[in-house]
């Protein structure tokens, strides 16, 4: 028997042995396994996030924010409009009127 002709089908052939439950936990067993550990940063590097974020208030330019979030890194791109000193955290307004809450420490780069 030629091993081209041989087509597996993967977990396909297995799904309908599985109640919907168990596809449904392996699913999520999948998307936990993606997960990335929340990142450190150093002081010098938050002392870089400070000027910049300071600088674009001024003289109103719109920043790229990488930044985790419940395990993946999400982009979000808009002009500072607040810094809440008490719960640490930027409120970011984009062009299109989306607004985003970014926990200050959950921030990867800044461009």
């Amino acid at each position: 028997m030629d091993m081209k002709q041989n087509k597996d089908r993967g977990t396909i052939k297995w799904t309908a042995m599985m109640l919907p439950e168990h596809v449904a936990m392996l699913r999520d067993l999948q998307h936990e396994h993606k997960k990335q550990p929340k990142p450190e940063l150093e002081p010098q590097q938050l002392e870089e996030f400070e000027y910049l974020i300071c600088e674009a208030m001024e003289f109103d330019k719109e920043l790229t924010f990488v930044y985790w979030k419940n395990g993946f890194y999400e982009e979000f791109t808009g002009k500072v409009h607040y810094i809440d000193h008490l719960t640490k955290k930027l409120h970011i307004k984009s062009d299109e009127d989306e607004r985003e809450y970014i926990t200050i420490d959950c921030i990867i780069s800044i461009t």
